[in-house]
């Protein structure tokens, strides 16, 4: 029935439908909620994750940024060449004595002088280690003797003989190291090996190569003079000495004598067990280690060796490490191996 527009027949229909699956409406308005809920929630975690990945992922770029800055400070390990401290000197033209020589007697160490441009002997330029006579044969001491008498080879008072003699005074030379006769391979090795220390019968013992350098370049007439001073063997200090070993094959000949024929010239300073070297950064190694060094005549001389580079184990890379000896009469040995810092 129909009463003006309103249709009461549709609106009983439709009021009868809702109570009829008011049971469903209410489920399926609860599940929506519930689904609507639950979106909000997960896209809040989702969201609050995301976040906490981007603070870790800046947290660990600052400490990148650290370990980056800590990298960088790097330690770099500079070993340069030792410097040269040989005496350059050239004698004055026209200078008939160029030298004065002076024999510390106490300090067994003898100093050569050069003349300034004053006249005066005032310039260092070589120190020989020497051995004078000990007690009861002690050697002269006083001052401004004049040499005069050289001798290519000399018999001395035991009936020894020595090379490059050149007479102080009287009796007492400059010398060699005794020989048992003219023969360069017959030399008092035991004695050799105390130069440096009280040995003579009175005359300045020195190695074959520093006599002959005195026998070369100072003329008779050469003022020398002889003092004790057991604090300061001279102002270039005492030099060092080689020692023969026992039982060596070449003991007969002065490891310094420059003739062609002596054996020792087939020799020299050594360095072994380098190798080259890996690393990692941060690890520090002994780039010692391993290394030893022996002399001309064989002896450790390892203490004596250097290194010489620019190295760090703070960063990696290549890098050069050359390791240096020089014995006590100036025979070298070099060794160069590479650092790898990975």
């Amino acid at each position: 029935m129909s009463r003006g527009n309103i249709n009461y027949k549709y609106l009983r229909r439709r009021k009868s439908w809702f109570r009829r699956n008011l049971t469903l409406i209410i489920i399926i308005a609860v599940v929506t909620i519930v689904i609507c809920f639950g979106g909000f929630f997960a896209v809040k975690s989702i969201l609050n994750i995301s976040g906490k990945k981007n603070s870790t992922n800046s947290d660990s770029g600052n400490d990148a940024t650290e370990q980056t800055t800590v990298a960088r400070e790097i330690n770099w390990i500079e070993n340069t060449e030792p410097a040269d401290n040989e005496v350059t000197y050239t004698p004055p033209e026209g200078v008939s004595f160029p030298y004065f020589i002076k024999v510390n007697r106490a300090a067994n160490c003898v100093t050569v002088y050069g003349i300034d441009e004053k006249g005066e002997y005032s310039i260092p330029v070589k120190a020989f280690a020497a051995s004078c006579g000990k007690a009861g044969d002690e050697t002269i001491i006083g001052e401004n003797y004049t040499t005069s008498d050289k001798y290519e080879w000399r018999q001395m008072v035991d009936g020894t003989y020595a090379q490059y003699a050149f007479r102080i005074s009287g009796g007492y030379l400059f010398h060699s190291i005794p020989y048992y006769s003219t023969d360069k391979s017959r030399l008092e090795d035991g004695q050799f090996n105390k130069i440096g220390d009280f040995a003579s019968l009175g005359c300045v013992r020195l190695c074959v190569r520093d006599v002959k350098w005195i026998y070369d370049n100072c003329p008779a007439g050469t003022n020398v003079t002889i003092y004790d001073d057991e604090t300061n063997p001279g102002p270039l200090g005492m030099p060092e000495t080689i020692k023969i070993p026992d039982g060596s094959p070449n003991a007969g000949w002065d490891p310094t004598d420059p003739d062609d024929k002596n054996p020792w010239k087939t020799c020299s300073a050594a360095i072994t067990g380098a190798s080259d070297i890996e690393t990692e950064v941060g690890q520090q190694v002994d780039v010692l280690k391993n290394i030893k060094a022996t002399d001309i005549c064989g002896n450790d001389i390892t203490d004596k060796v250097i290194v010489v580079g620019r190295y760090t184990f703070d960063q990696a890379g290549e890098y050069n490490i050359k390791y240096e000896v020089t014995d006590a009469i100036g025979s070298k040995a070099e060794v160069t191996v590479k650092l790898t810092v990975k």
